[in-house]
């Protein structure tokens, strides 16, 4: 998870799962990686107000990590299109990464 977490330092479209915050904190900028502790930056919205948070938790209390590659709208051909390619070069991507580990 450490390694993970260090290599997602600065990427945007980060969401963590975080067990004390009982639920998904999206789209964190993560800025700092120990042994022990991730720091990270979030922005929370109400009716009233927007905040900003940064928050230093165990590395522990993070239970996954997702990492949005894209977001389309829905109903354009063009973009469905665009969308079946890419999932075929992850797909492509995916098994090549596999072949070279065996």
């Amino acid at each position: 998870m450490e390694t993970k977490l260090q290599e997602l330092i600065g990427q945007p479209n980060v969401w963590l799962l975080v067990k004390t915050s009982n639920g998904w904190l999206k789209n964190v900028d993560i800025l700092d990686v120990n042994s022990d502790t991730v720091t990270f930056r979030y922005e929370s919205e109400s009716e009233v107000d927007k905040k900003v948070w940064e928050k230093t938790t165990r590395i522990d209390n993070i239970a996954e990590i997702e990492i949005r590659l894209m977001a389309l709208p829905k109903g354009n051909k063009k973009i469905q299109d665009l969308r079946q390619k890419f999932s075929k070069l992850l797909e492509q991507e995916t098994q090549e990464s596999q072949d070279s580990q065996e």
